[in-house]
């Protein structure tokens, strides 16, 4: 027996389904995702005022993808930011492969890290996906008091439903590289 096989044997006599075996949010790998996925029909799009002279938050586009569309490859809902200066910056999902083998898991949260400000914006895009609203605003106190961090760069979901944001620096605005912001399912500072 070999290769995803193997896998899935081995995970099956311990009770837990293999990636391949359950579905959750996304696919197993790259490939099935390309040959099974269907076209997506939005986009959602970080926009950032930042050194352009333009005093207003940043927001985030949704952009129509879906050709059959009468709105097709426009932008069709913009939903600003609360703050001036963020700097959106590399976004991620509540949920993403890293979570297919959890049939409950769901891709609904985007998360949205503020790489000037140290904020993390989190978006709801399942209640209004044409239309996405803010959902909660983890604050730079919070995430510096309860770990030090600061620059917060790139989200990544993880399979234990928690959220990984790799940060560049400290709370001081070291270039430090030196962390991972951890929240909890509910968006929470739960540490590094």
């Amino acid at each position: 027996m070999e290769g995803a096989a193997a896998v899935e044997t081995a995970a099956a006599a311990n009770g837990k389904a293999c990636c391949h075996a359950a579905k959750g949010p996304g696919y197993a790998t790259p490939l099935e995702a390309m040959e099974k996925g269907p076209r997506e029909k939005l986009v959602y799009v970080t926009c950032v005022y930042n050194g352009t002279g333009i005093n207003k938050p940043d927001y985030l586009a949704t952009v129509d993808l879906d050709p059959s569309s009468p709105t097709y490859s426009q932008v069709i809902h913009r939903l600003p930011v609360i703050h001036i200066g963020d700097e959106l910056h590399h976004s991620g999902w509540n949920s993403c492969s890293s979570c297919h083998g959890d049939p409950s898991a769901k891709r609904r949260f985007l998360i949205l890290p503020s790489l000037l400000s140290d904020r993390v914006y989190v978006v709801d895009t399942a209640t209004d996906p044409r239309a996405p609203s803010l959902h909660k605003v983890v604050e730079s106190e919070d995430i510096a008091e309860n770990t030090g961090l600061g620059f917060p760069h790139t989200s990544h979901c993880l399979a234990s439903g928690d959220i990984m944001i790799s940060c560049l620096g400290d709370k001081e605005g070291n270039a430090a590289g030196n962390g991972f912001l951890l929240l909890d399912s509910e968006f929470n500072v739960k540490g590094r």
